[in-house]
């Protein structure tokens, strides 16, 4: 009986007295110069929705297989699946260089960031068994902070199996198998979002002050935005360019004209002051 007991004591010094949901920590690891943001832009986050049908928020996946430290036949997580996963991306973000703001309520995305990032998660799984199994599926749509126009809505996937030998599976084995494979799934996802960024051409003025240069002595500026973009800019007769744009300019009041085909030109009347700066958006309408 003494034996019995001694034994019962050390697989419990060996093992831990960890029991219940997994407690999840999450590590982006070295970010990828295709994940790494190439120019600074603030982020406003909404949470991540949790879109798995009828699931636990919890639950994650089965156990059919020993895992010396977890008494259960589902895998659990301490912290439901759509906060786990918003808070990874906060965290992947800020690493990868972007500065991330939180979206709370009365919150207008164009006082607040750059870019309106959110997402839905459609599958975050992990069966353990003679061979372990993780599928991981989510969802993301960037929207312009200015305008609300979308940038870029897609879906990334993460899959993978391993066999996890002959000491089987762990606590600490399980949470790094899934951090790893979440940051692979979160690589891609700032990597595609990088890629449609660049296409927009400048439609994300950033909000950062270090980007923009100070207004020349004794003039002022306006920044030219339309809906649809790449209209041209006249003011008067003179052609300055395409939407957005930014113009310094003395002071005086200007008459802005706005071209573009298949829209009716836009006339605008703008008084323009010494050492200030406008902003000025339009939706053009179609013919």
């Amino acid at each position: 009986m003494k034996r019995n007991l001694t034994f019962f004591l050390l697989i419990v010094l060996l093992t831990g007295c960890a029991t219940g949901p997994l407690k999840l920590t999450y590590k982006p690891g070295q970010i990828p110069e295709s994940s790494k943001v190439s120019k600074p832009l603030i982020i406003l986050l909404k949470p991540y929705v949790d879109s798995r049908e009828d699931i636990d928020p919890h639950y994650i996946g089965d156990i059919k297989a020993t895992v010396y430290d977890v008494y259960s036949d589902k895998l659990t997580i301490e912290k439901g699946v759509a906060a786990f996963v918003t808070d990874a991306v906060r965290a992947h973000l800020t690493a990868a260089g972007f500065t991330v703001k939180e979206s709370g309520v009365g919150q207008v995305a164009h006082d607040y960031g750059d870019i309106m990032m959110s997402g839905e998660i459609r599958k975050f799984r992990f069966d353990i068994g003679g061979r372990d199994e993780i599928e991981i599926e989510i969802a993301s749509q960037l929207r312009s902070g200015k305008t609300g126009r979308v940038i870029w809505d897609g879906v990334i996937s993460e899959k993978d199996d391993r066999y996890a030998g002959v000491f089987g599976n762990s606590r600490k084995t399980i949470i790094s198998y899934i951090s790893k494979t979440l940051a692979r799934a979160i690589n891609k996802t700032i990597a595609e979002m990088k890629t449609n960024i660049e296409k927009a051409e400048g439609t994300i003025p950033s909000t950062l002050p270090i980007d923009e240069p100070s207004i020349p002595e004794g003039m002022g500026r306006i920044f030219v935005r339309t809906e649809p973009p790449r209209a041209k800019v006249y003011i008067g007769d003179i052609y300055y360019g395409l939407s957005p744009l930014t113009i310094d300019i003395e002071q005086g009041v200007y008459e802005f004209v706005i071209k573009l085909g298949g829209f009716k030109d836009n006339r605008e009347r703008v008084a323009i002051q010494r050492g200030h700066k406008i902003d000025m958006e339009l939706t053009l309408e179609k013919e």
